[in-house]
């Protein structure tokens, strides 16, 4: 069977869709991490306004309801200054960084955040592709693409985010894989 696919193909990315996408979910790990330890030291300090004493149960509960908000929001704040401390500007890198081109029976993978990842897979070590999408990437209307390879270990699967008409890339990558796994 004859190789209809060009020996160099570039698969293109959402970059927009995937700069909001990693921005968003990186602000909301900041967030959700760190506002338990606020409403528990906001839970901490309820015993100190709770020895100044109450008037009634409502003024314990706006006491409670003060106390852990106080706590969380001041977290929230920390979260802010970590996201922009840390994550924001990967967030643009790994966004504008991110390549995905087939190389004859190869495929590459390179991004560049604060380190740089560049990974060429033969076709053969790719086991198979899967295209996810979980409730925040449906908001940014994105897909990821995910293949298992044989490297085993923490290399087993590789994830591409933003990945522009997934399912048809995936059926090509597929092809070009069935094409060209032998070469």
């Amino acid at each position: 069977m004859s190789d209809q696919y060009p020996e160099t193909l570039n698969v293109e990315i959402e970059r927009d869709r995937l700069l909001n996408y990693l921005r968003t979910k990186w602000l909301l790990a900041w967030a959700l991490s760190l506002s338990f330890p606020g409403g528990f030291i906001g839970f901490a300090s309820i015993a100190d306004a709770l020895d100044h004493g109450l008037a009634s149960r409502t003024g314990a509960v706006f006491v409670i309801v003060r106390c852990i908000g106080t706590g969380i929001g001041i977290s929230f704040l920390i979260a802010l200054f970590c996201y922009f401390a840390f994550s924001h500007r990967i967030a643009s890198r790994l966004a504008s960084s991110l390549t995905v081109t087939v190389e004859g029976a190869f495929l590459r993978v390179r991004h560049h955040t604060a380190v740089l990842f560049d990974r060429k897979l033969h076709f053969r070590s790719i086991v198979d592709y899967t295209v996810t999408q979980d409730f925040l990437m449906r908001y940014f209307s994105i897909y990821a693409l995910q293949m298992a390879t044989t490297a085993g270990g923490q290399n087993t699967n590789l994830i591409i985010l933003g990945v522009k008409d997934c399912l048809r890339v995936r059926d090509v990558l597929a092809d070009i894989d069935r094409l060209r796994e032998h070469q």
